[in-house]
């Protein structure tokens, strides 16, 4: 690529973030002529194609700065001037360039998120506090990279990505700084000095004390779990202390069964999403590839409302031609504007249809639908079943057929906890008695193996009806008892009256006693 000339170049890798890069190139001369001669170069520099970017230090061996493909090529040109802008993303963009509904079943969070990564190509180089393992989890309706960004803050943990991967973990502040920034030269040669520093100190959404709180459904009580709070920082950039503007306790109560450590983790996670924009900085110094994200840097020379440690959460390295290699860290985390753990939701109703019986492994009494908002391909999930009257044994026991059409929502509209509402007749399950205008019949039918059951009201003909496949009880101004086999009746005593006659009849009548 010796006729493209390199004359800017911007890197940013961020925690929870996919790096990018942008390249500005440029062609001298006659731009025209050149645009047409150099057209080999500009379409080695296309979209989609993969590209490492690496800086030398002084007297140093050169570093990786960036790995990626390039997504979108610009191309700007004047008559004496042509200027070829790339813009790449780290492979982390595959992630994000899907979207899909899938279920995970019987996985924990660092299961689910090595098979992301793996199924792109992408190396998992660590991972740890993802342990919880979940029966089923639902991805509803966004990307891989939006499903895991998700699964990263509930449980209360980091994506840190360099050119080699990404590795997963929770955000550790080491006892001593990996490397410290000065105002001024204690050792001169030695030490880093700041050329730009800012400091933002927030109290705006810090909570004094937050908790989380999940319904259990086996004891039918609230979990509730205080959230503890993350070491991101010392001196100045403490972030687990500050002056909150109330002390009102911030609750965050979710109606959906999580497991007690689920919920343990959510609350540390949302305690640290908000923690983390607490105190954060940006400081600009001389170009180096020494750093990366999650090592400790020290603040020192500032005085004690400004010096401290905290957690590299942003690396930016800039190179542009007349002014150098400057790079720009990030301490802190702004992130906390956003919803926090948002996820798309499942809103209103959708349709289940049931599949063949499986004990519930949770004791539960729930039943596997599938889903057809998850895919053709998905397996069934498992669902509770909501009853006109549930109690301690009591209860509206009516359970669908396999192949029966359902109702099904979601409890906090989490995608992962379906409960099946009603059912529906259809074409292929029609309905016992069709609806015309006088709507006069009311009926309870039960069919199995081809008999019928039936509780049936006619306010037309004012008569009540139970009736099985060899017997029916009439109510029609009176009563009549049929069967095709014996009756019995069966008592301490019987009386039978009747005010005008009592008729007894039959080719033979026993008396004994």
């Amino acid at each position: 690529m010796i006729a493209l000339k390199a004359e800017r170049t911007e890197v940013q890798h961020k925690v929870n973030a996919i790096p990018t890069a942008r390249i500005v190139l440029s062609v001298e001369g006659d731009a025209l002529e050149d645009l047409i001669t150099f057209q080999e170069e500009i379409a080695f520099c296309s979209a989609g194609q993969k590209v490492e970017v690496l800086l030398h230090e002084p007297d140093d061996r050169g570093h990786l700065i960036f790995r990626g493909v390039i997504v979108r090529q610009e191309l700007s040109m004047t008559r004496a001037r042509t200027e070829l802008v790339l813009h790449l993303r780290h492979d982390l963009q595959k992630l994000q360039n899907t979207h899909r509904s899938q279920l995970f079943e019987n996985m924990t969070d660092a299961v689910i998120a090595t098979n992301l990564l793996v199924a792109q190509g992408i190396a998992l180089l660590h991972v740890e506090g993802m342990s919880v393992e979940h029966d089923q989890l639902v991805q509803f309706r966004c990307s891989d990279w939006h499903f895991m960004r998700h699964r990263l803050g509930v449980n209360g943990v980091w994506a840190f990505p360099n050119p080699e991967g990404v590795e997963i973990a929770p955000p550790r502040l080491a006892p001593q700084p990996a490397r410290t920034l000065r105002q001024r030269a204690s050792v001169p040669g030695q030490d880093t000095l700041i050329e730009e520093g800012a400091w933002t100190f927030s109290e705006q959404f810090q909570p004094s004390v937050l908790t989380a709180s999940s319904w259990n459904d086996h004891a039918q009580i609230n979990d509730t779990v205080t959230g503890v709070a993350t070491q991101l920082g010392s001196g100045a950039f403490n972030c687990a202390h500050g002056h909150e503007i109330n002390d009102v306790p911030w609750s965050f109560n979710y109606s959906t069964p999580l497991r007690l450590d689920e919920t343990t983790a959510l609350a540390k996670g949302l305690l640290m999403n908000f923690q983390s924009s607490r105190a954060s900085g940006e400081f600009l110094i001389d170009g180096s590839a020494h750093y990366a994200l999650g090592q400790t840097l020290g603040i020192e020379g500032f005085g004690r409302a400004f010096d401290g440690g905290a957690i590299i959460t942003g690396i930016r390295h800039r190179i542009a031609k007349g002014e150098g290699w400057r790079t720009l860290l990030t301490l802190g985390y702004d992130d906390v504007l956003r919803e926090p753990m948002s996820m798309p939701r499942a809103c209103g109703l959708h349709i289940g249809v049931v599949c063949a019986f499986k004990e519930d492994p949770d004791g539960m009494h729930r039943l596997q639908v599938r889903l057809p908002v998850l895919g053709e391909s998905s397996n069934a999930v498992w669902a509770r079943l909501a009853k006109p009257y549930a109690s301690a044994t009591s209860g509206f026991c009516f359970y669908p057929e396999v192949g029966d059409e359902v109702v099904v929502g979601f409890f906090d509209e989490d995608p992962s906890y379906p409960v099946i509402l009603g059912s529906m007749h259809n074409p292929l399950n029609p309905a016992p008695i069709e609806p015309d205008a006088g709507n006069f019949v009311k009926a309870l039918v039960v069919s199995h193996e081809g008999q019928q059951y039936q509780l049936r009201f006619d306010t037309q003909g004012q008569a009540v009806s139970l009736s099985s496949p060899h017997e029916q009880l009439s109510l029609k101004q009176g009563g009549e008892l049929q069967t095709d086999s014996t009756l019995t009746l069966k008592c301490s005593s019987l009386t039978l009256s009747g005010q005008t006659s009592v008729s007894i009849e039959g080719p033979k009548i026993d008396f004994s006693s």
